[in-house]
C-alpha cells in the first residue's frame, strides 16, 4: 500500500507539470471554459456571452499591433508559433502513455492481492495457555477438528437435519438455527453449499472461566453459497457460478471438569465402555466432558467474491 501511495504521488506531480506546460495551449481558448460551464450550468447562452465579453477585454486591452491588425499573425491561436504549440503536446503524449501503463499494472497488483487469501498465524500465548491447561494439546489436530464440525453443521443446515449436530453445537446455536431453518422451510427454500476449499486457520485466543476452556479460531473457507427454491430448483439469491470466500470467528467451548461416570446416562446400567466407546449394556455412545469440544460461536468477519 505504500508503494501504491507513493507511485500515486508522482503521477499526481506529473499530471500538475503538464498541466503546467499545457497552459499556453488553452489559455487563449475561451470556448473551451464556454463549453465546459455550458454543460456544468445548461445556460448556453450566458455562457456564451461572457465568453465573447473576455474575448473583446482582451483585444482592446493589447497594445500589440500584430494583435490588432490583420498580420501574418492574426490566424494563430493567440499570436502563438504553431511550431512553439507542438512542444509541449509531443511531451505529454508520451508522459500520458506511460501514466496509463503504470496505472493499469498497479490496478492488477491490486486485483491480484485482493483475489489472494489473507494470511493468518495463531496466537503463540493463547497455544501456550492451552498447552498448560490440557498438556496433550495439539493445534493442527485442534483446527481440523473445528473445521470437520462447521462442515457438518453446513451439511446439516443445508439438509435440514440438525439432530446430526446436536453433539458439537451448543443448546443456543441449535435452538437458534432450528428456528431460521423452520422459516426457511415454510417459505420452500433450500440453502445450497457446495464447493469448500479450506484455506487458513487459526487460533487467535483463549481463555478459561470456572471450569469452560473457550478457544476462538479464524478461518477462511470458500465455497459456493445460493438459496434455491426447493420446488423448481431456480436460483433465489447468490449464484451458482460465483465462489464466495468467508472469514469467520469460530468459538470452541469445552468443560475441564474431571466427571466421573459410573452409570450409563442412557440405561442407568454399572458402566463398561467397550474398545468404541459405546455402553456394553445399550450401545449409547459415552462421550467424557472433558474431551468434547462444541461449537459455540460462529461470526463472520468478511466476505467476497473469489477472481
Amino acid at each position: 500500500m505504500k508503494k501504491f501511495l507513493k507511485t500515486f504521488s508522482k503521477i499526481l506531480i506529473i499530471l500538475s507539470l503538464i498541466g503546467c506546460l499545457c497552459i499556453p495551449i488553452y489559455a487563449n481558448k475561451s470556448h473551451a471554459d464556454a463549453g465546459y460551464h455550458t454543460n456544468y450550468s445548461g445556460g448556453s447562452s450566458s455562457s456564451s456571452g461572457s465568453s465573447s465579453s473576455y474575448s473583446s477585454d482582451r483585444s482592446s486591452s493589447s497594445s500589440s499591433s500584430s494583435y490588432s491588425s490583420g498580420g501574418s499573425h492574426s490566424s494563430s491561436s493567440g499570436g502563438v508559433d504553431d511550431s512553439i504549440l507542438r512542444i509541449p503536446i509531443a511531451i505529454a503524449i508520451p508522459i500520458f502513455v506511460i501514466i496509463i501503463v503504470i496505472m493499469h499494472n498497479k490496478s492488477l497488483e491490486i486485483i491480484k492481492s485482493i483475489g489472494k487469501p489473507n494470511k493468518l498465524y495463531s496466537n503463540k500465548f493463547a497455544i501456550d495457555m492451552l498447552k498448560k491447561i490440557l498438556p496433550d494439546f495439539n493445534e493442527e489436530q485442534f483446527l481440523q477438528n473445528g473445521y470437520k464440525i462447521f462442515l457438518d453443521v453446513e451439511d446439516a443446515w443445508m439438509n435440514f437435519d440438525l439432530e446430526k449436530v446436536r453433539d458439537v453445537i451448543t443448546d443456543e446455536m441449535f435452538n437458534m438455527y432450528e428456528s431460521q431453518l423452520s422459516s426457511m422451510e415454510i417459505k420452500g427454500e433450500q440453502n445450497i453449499m457446495e464447493g469448500f476449499e479450506l484455506k487458513d486457520c487459526a487460533i487467535s485466543n483463549c481463555s478459561q472461566e470456572n471450569d469452560n476452556i473457550e478457544v476462538t479460531t479464524k478461518y477462511i473457507i470458500e465455497f459456493y453459497d445460493y438459496i434455491i427454491e426447493k420446488s423448481t430448483g431456480n436460483v433465489l439469491r447468490g449464484s451458482k457460478s460465483i465462489k464466495l470466500r468467508m472469514h469467520y470467528d469460530l468459538t470452541f467451548i469445552m468443560s475441564n471438569k474431571e466427571v466421573n461416570i459410573d452409570k450409563c446416562p442412557n440405561c442407568g446400567a454399572p458402566l463398561k465402555i467397550n474398545s468404541a466407546g459405546v455402553c456394553d449394556f445399550c450401545g449409547s455412545k459415552i462421550i467424557g466432558e472433558n474431551t468434547n469440544w462444541v461449537m459455540s460461536k460462529k461470526v463472520c468477519t468478511a466476505q467476497e467474491d473469489v477472481f
